[in-house]
């Protein structure tokens, strides 16, 4: 069996090009390991990130509190939330009219941020949606504030993940 360790090595050779040390890897009598580009790169990426918060965080044996940005997710292979769908069928612009949304994750969603603007950017209502308790990745939001007929609102929605993803939908619709 391969130790990771072995693994990254070998993969980083092959990544620099490195022919001559490969004679050594062959002698070792260990599995290649053939990793892409993106993936190389990421790791790099990820390593200097760990590398930094570790000088950042820790100050002789002792961690510093950090509350900065999570790191931003590499595309392939940590996707973002999506929300799939704003369905405002029901939003008649009146206090306790539900706005339903449909979201999907690898790593599971843990809030739904929505904010409700006119047509003008002015904010009506902003807060949290409330996931549907059978887990389907369905949630909603129950209105705050009313609208008068006639007035084209946006209703914009922010899903966040676990690891500190970000998707984001936005839908106009006017309030007859």
């Amino acid at each position: 069996m391969v130790s990771a360790r072995s693994a990254i090595v070998v993969a980083t050779l092959l990544a620099y090009g490195a022919r001559d040390d490969m004679r050594l890897v062959r002698k070792m009598k260990m599995t290649k390991v053939i990793l892409s580009k993106s993936l190389l790169e990421y790791r790099r990426e990820m390593a200097e990130i760990v590398r930094q918060s570790v000088k950042e965080s820790f100050i002789g044996g002792v961690k510093a509190f950090h509350s900065g940005e999570p790191f931003l997710a590499h595309p392939d292979l940590l996707p973002p939330p999506k929300i799939e769908i704003i369905e405002l069928t029901t939003y008649k612009g009146q206090i306790g009219d539900p706005i339903f949304l449909a979201t999907s994750d690898d790593f599971g969603i843990w809030n739904v941020h929505m904010v409700v603007r006119d047509d003008k950017g002015n904010l009506i209502e902003s807060g949290d949606a409330a996931s549907f308790e059978d887990g389907s990745g369905c949630w909603h939001y129950m209105a705050t504030a009313s609208v008068p007929s006639g007035t084209s609102v946006t209703i914009y929605a922010a899903a966040t993940d676990s690891l500190g993803g970000v998707g984001a939908l936005s839908q106009s619709t006017t309030i007859p």
